[in-house]
């Protein structure tokens, strides 16, 4: 009992992992970038030649620092003190700008509060969230092509920071299922194993969990501001979301371990089973939340597929049990066959 809690904590850690950005870098090196998941300070006094490009991190521009070209901050926070020598765009995060912070060129955002203290400078136009320009000011000469290519440039950053978050994201689980086979090969393939063995059975029973899950996260809510017994019911909705997730994340895995085998069967080689997990989750990652980006109908094979592998998770008991059908078949399969008597 006591191994499987210490296997348990190690999943537990290990999917946290997923939640920490890959690296985080402090006043990096000039013309490094583009930036994906970072924190980026340009220390007071230094300099960052050419353009500044972050995606899902932050910005921070200390006082007396400079950015020679255009600093884009797409889906993170931005607080300049400091100097922009060109554009600034920021796109679903937060902009602030402290009382020594000169823009030279235009301030463009989406979807992005901007914080302005007294003594901030901007050289250039001012554009938040672009629109069309407005009739009732006839006498303000605002040309629509400025706003229409802002859109555009943000549009094709968004479409590409999607795709490199996806494909990081990837290469992230399939670490971790690398990682992951190393303390549980066993429990991993069994999971893995009860995926394809009874796919609609560990598909209800995933539906089953979710449901379950579900819940119990409302029961407990609402119990919560019936009987105002807070510090019992937050720990126990805490407690069944890390393990609920800690399922899916270990389900994913396995069902990545047993597609990495399988390849590997498919190619007539062997490759050690850190590398099958590693390759096997990476691509089930990458093709099913790819497929999941696609319009109206993206969604459900990743649904699928997250529900059997969530099944498999509680049918196995975490795989510390092998499927049940299976170790029946298994049993029937190596019996003797039934002596027959003769009078």
């Amino acid at each position: 009992m006591m191994k499987n809690i210490t296997k348990l904590t190690l999943v537990l850690v290990m999917a946290g992992l997923l939640f920490l950005p890959f690296q985080r870098a402090q006043a990096k090196g000039i013309d490094d970038g583009p930036f994906f998941g970072e924190s980026i300070i340009v220390e007071s006094g230094k300099t960052f030649t050419g353009d500044l490009v972050v995606f899902g991190g932050s910005v921070t521009i200390e006082k007396d620092a400079t950015v020679t070209g255009t600093v884009v901050v797409i889906g993170g926070s931005l607080i300049a003190d400091g100097e922009v020598r060109g554009d600034m765009v920021v796109v679903g995060g937060a902009v602030s700008l402290a009382s020594n912070a000169h823009i030279f060129g235009n301030l463009f955002t989406v979807g992005a509060p901007v914080s302005r203290q007294e003594g901030a400078r901007i050289d250039g136009s001012i554009l938040n969230n672009p629109k069309k320009p407005s009739v009732t000011h006839p006498e303000v000469a605002i040309t629509p092509e400025a706003p229409q290519s802002s859109d555009i440039l943000d549009g094709v950053l968004g479409f590409f920071g999607n795709i490199i978050n996806l494909f990081a994201q990837s290469v992230g689980f399939g670490l971790l299922a690398a990682l992951l086979v190393l303390f549980l090969p066993q429990q991993t393939r069994r999971i893995g194993e009860a995926c394809p063995s009874q796919p609609a059975w560990a598909g209800a029973m995933g539906l089953g969990s979710i449901l379950l899950f579900i819940t119990a996260i409302v029961a407990l809510a609402l119990f919560s501001l019936l009987v105002v017994t807070l510090f019992l019911t937050v720990p126990m909705i805490i407690g069944i979301s890390v393990i609920f997730a800690a399922a899916v994340v270990f389900g994913w895995i396995s069902l990545g371990t047993e597609i990495g085998l399988r390849l590997a069967a498919a190619l007539k080689t062997e490759f050690p089973l850190p590398l099958s997990a590693g390759l096997g989750t990476f691509l089930l990652h990458l093709t099913a939340n790819g497929l999941g980006m696609i319009p109206c109908f993206g969604w459900v094979v990743p649904t699928l597929l997250s529900m059997i592998s969530l099944g498999a998770v509680f049918l196995t008991r975490f795989g510390t049990r092998p499927l049940a059908f299976a170790v029946t078949q298994a049993s029937v399969e190596s019996a003797p066959p039934a002596e027959t008597f003769s009078r």
